[in-house]
């Protein structure tokens, strides 16, 4: 979230952030439905290894980013 608000000029840090919230609200309820389905469809040692799988790779993919190299508190543009 640094970043983004360090490249995002400031007269836009407000949609911006409205449209990170949103996103990540519609995410979380996308989430919600499909683990709940998963649930009830194949059960829960199917839908556990499922969400486990889920944040190895989102651990991995944070791990290898570049973002952890940026400058923090460096206006871009």
């Amino acid at each position: 979230m640094s970043l983004r608000q360090t490249v995002t000029p400031d007269a836009l840090l407000g949609r911006m952030n409205g449209t990170m919230r949103s996103a990540n609200r519609a995410s979380a309820l996308l989430g919600a439905v499909g683990g709940g389905a998963v649930m009830t469809v194949a059960g829960s040692g199917p839908a556990l290894l499922a969400v486990t799988l889920v944040f190895a790779g989102a651990a991995v993919v944070a791990l290898c980013s570049p973002l952890q190299t940026a400058a923090a508190g460096q206006r871009i543009g």
